[in-house]
């Protein structure tokens, strides 16, 4: 198992390593992408420039035969003659010259393969299956266009990709054509290409190496930072745990008080009755008995009734009986029954789904403003209770029309002596992780509104509905038209 500490440095380099390798790969492919699309760019433009060369060398050699072919006093024979004769003679470059074919496939002019002439080449393919002949006709009737295809260099004598141009004596029904070999194009992309490689091989090494040092950099700050944190986490683990220690001396000092002042002394009362029976049954008095066993009887009953005050106190048997609404049902119908108020209680909670910790501390902190309210909320007629579910967040607000008091929000504390309820409610909500905020001011009541965490149950069930409809209940005065758990949508600060 990893330590700690180990954790927190491994959460800090795992996402910049994974962000580093991302950009690598991104920045590996876009120079991929980018080299491709500057080699088709290039290729592009070469061809263009190849097009408009072999447009120009046509358009000459045209112009070259044009008196002869367009001369109609000259026989037809005489004239096919001439030009055959032409063409045979132009030539540019090393590999530049001109053919013929009528159009029916049959070689009429072909300077460098003169063996061809003469022979029918319609059906004739390439290296690559295209049926040459066929296209370069289809071209120049057409009007004049352009066609790849594979044919052996005079210069090299190995087969390489050739662009032709044809045009048409439609007249004689000749297809005039040339072409230039594009190995020279392909030659000036690829070392374009192996250019451009190369720089981005270098790019990504130069980057490799800042991103290894900004690596290195970040790591060392990270840690230092995580060090910091977990001293600043460990301060707050300490807090919290004094804080947890302290309530629950707290508790302990007022079950103490409340076991040494209330059932204690009743204890105490009832032995002095007891020794007092003994003494009048000793005298023969059995009147004064009896009243003392009736006053002893008296004395029982109400310890009984404190003691169970105290346990349900410690830990009420409807929050694990009934579960977190009943039990917050259960208080309000408590204070409604002791105090004159009237009480608006509404929740979406399902109780089954609530973890016991979660339930306990909404079921105390109700408990703690609801006998803060009792006590000090002179004047109060209305008090509003909501506990309402919000996908991944508990909303608790209480509020009461009561006298209010003076409440600091940066101290934290009010000035009539009621600071203690509300610090425990405050480490409650500490503890569980969320936000308190109390509203309060002198004759406008107090709004004590919460958020935490939700903590759910595990379960295997599914389909829980975490915003769904609300649960109303009125306790005290007289009923509303919601009470009773009439169904009401979600609304309240609560949900702010």
């Amino acid at each position: 198992m990893f330590t700690f500490r180990t954790k927190l440095t491994l959460l800090t380099l795992l996402p910049l390593l994974v962000l580093i390798a991302g950009v690598t790969v991104f920045a590996i492919h876009q120079s991929a992408r980018l080299s491709g699309v500057q080699s088709e760019i290039l290729k592009e433009g070469l061809l263009e420039a190849k097009k408009a060369e072999l447009k120009n060398y046509m358009e000459l050699a045209y112009t070259a035969i044009r008196d002869i072919y367009e001369d109609p006093s000259l026989p037809r024979d005489v004239a096919q003659r001439r030009v055959a004769e032409a063409f045979h003679r132009m030539e540019y470059g090393s590999d530049g010259y001109f053919f013929v074919y009528d159009y029916e496939g049959l070689n009429i002019v072909h300077p460098r393969l003169e063996h061809l002439e003469g022979q029918d080449l319609w059906n004739f393919r390439d290296e690559d299956g295209r049926l040459l002949i066929q296209q370069l006709v289809r071209q120049a009737q057409a009007g004049g266009g352009f066609t790849e295809y594979r044919w052996d260099k005079p210069s090299g004598g190995k087969s390489e990709l050739k662009l032709g141009y044809s045009i048409g004596l439609d007249d004689w029904g000749w297809m005039v054509g040339t072409g230039l070999y594009l190995d020279d194009v392909e030659q000036v992309v690829s070392q374009m290409e192996r250019h451009m490689v190369e720089n981005a091989r270098k790019t990504i090494l130069l980057m490799a190496f800042f991103t290894v040092s900004c690596l290195l950099v970040i790591a060392v700050i990270g840690l230092a930072v995580n060090l910091s944190e977990a001293r600043v986490a460990n301060r707050k683990l300490v807090k919290m745990a004094q804080k947890t220690f302290s309530f629950l001396e707290k508790e302990r000092r007022r079950i103490s008080r409340e076991l040494h002042d209330g059932i204690n002394q009743l204890l105490v009362s009832a032995r002095f009755k007891l020794e007092r029976i003994d003494d009048a049954l000793d005298r023969g008095d059995h009147i004064d008995a009896s009243s003392a066993l009736a006053a002893t009887d008296r004395i029982l009953e109400t310890g009984i009734q404190d003691l169970r005050r105290l346990a349900c106190d410690l830990r009420p048997s409807v929050l694990d009986d009934l579960g977190l609404v009943a039990a917050l049902e259960s208080l309000c119908s408590g204070l409604a029954e002791r105090k004159p108020v009237r009480i608006h209680f509404e929740s979406n909670i399902d109780s089954r789904h609530c973890q016991p910790v979660l339930a306990t501390a909404l079921y105390r902190i109700t408990q703690e403003s609801l006998h803060n309210i009792e006590k000090h909320a002179g004047g109060a007629h209305r008090v509003v209770v909501k506990v309402l579910r919000r996908r991944n967040w508990v909303y608790l607000e209480i509020t009461d029309d009561g006298e209010g008091f003076t409440w600091h929000t940066e101290r934290r504390q009010e000035q009539d002596g009621t600071g203690m309820g509300l610090r425990n409610i405050q480490d409650r909500v500490d503890l569980l992780g969320g936000r308190l905020t109390i509203e309060a001011a002198p004759g406008r009541g107090v709004r004590i509104r919460l958020k935490v965490p939700f903590q759910r149950v595990a379960s295997k069930t599914s389909g829980e509905r975490v915003d769904g409809r609300v649960y109303t209940r009125t306790f005290g005065g007289r009923p509303s038209a919601g009470a009773g758990g009439a169904a009401l949508p979600v609304g309240g600060a609560a949900g702010r």
